[in-house]
């Protein structure tokens, strides 16, 4: 069986006196499509940072396409194989749709303008906001920012995706037509970990499912198995107050 895209190993992490991660154990293997949920301060979101170089830990070490994070050289090398797309969006609010997916193509890894554009083009067709390339991230809504940040991502053709509560900036009724580009990621073989409380879209789209609490994980299991049958009672507690029923 070959090695998986994402390998994290016993990773450790403390801000003085509070642990953020603790003893954090986890396998992506291509295509598959893993969901991390928890209340607010469990490490979802650090543990992402941590996988993307963006968190120095101090225990363990993360492995992205065999190459360990502790030990990497050149960390903007390592990121463009692991796309993130962040809560807040994170567009250059004066360029437009098209320039902030061409610039780290070009910048990065030394496309001409026009192969970064038609790269740009094929992506925004993808997550269908073609039509918006020329405008600016102001002018457009809060979904179909997101929807740039994802395309800008896919821009670098990475092998695996991060995804970082991507719909918990959105209103209502954008959210849909996030998860819907998501949920097609998926179903084409994308790599994917995503830190999300959409458990709709766990059920649906996951192979399975991280509970996170106080820096550790608490339950890994395949998605069925883990809204069925969890073995914790804190992964219980957690989804009767996220579903209401379980």
């Amino acid at each position: 069986m070959s090695q998986p895209i994402i390998r994290v190993e016993n990773v450790g992490l403390r801000f003085d006196s509070f642990v953020a991660l603790d003893d954090v154990s986890l396998a992506v293997n291509a295509g598959q499509c893993i969901v991390i949920c928890g209340p607010s301060g469990s490490g979802k979101s650090t543990l992402l940072r941590c996988i993307n170089g963006l968190e120095r830990f101090q225990k363990g070490d993360v492995w992205v396409d065999g190459v360990s994070v502790r030990g990497c050289q050149d960390l903007p090398k390592l990121r463009r194989g692991v796309g993130m797309v962040f809560q807040h969006f994170e567009l250059y609010p004066h360029m437009t749709v098209l320039e902030n997916i061409t610039l780290a193509p070009i910048k990065a890894k030394g496309l001409s303008r026009k192969q970064a554009e038609d790269l740009a083009f094929h992506y925004l067709d993808r997550v269908g906001i073609v039509d918006q390339a020329q405008k600016h991230p102001g002018r457009l809504s809060g979904g179909q920012q997101q929807r740039a940040a994802i395309a800008r991502a896919l821009a670098l053709e990475p092998k695996a995706m991060l995804f970082d509560e991507p719909t918990s900036a959105l209103d209502p009724e954008m959210i849909a037509e996030v998860l819907y580009v998501m949920r097609d990621l998926a179903q084409g073989g994308m790599t994917m970990l995503v830190v999300t409380h959409e458990m709709g879209f766990a059920r649906e789209v996951a192979d399975e499912v991280i509970f996170m609490d106080r820096g550790r994980i608490v339950e890994h299991a395949p998605v069925d198995e883990f809204f069925s049958t969890p073995r914790a009672e804190r992964t219980r507690e957690f989804l009767n107050k996220i579903l209401l029923k379980l």
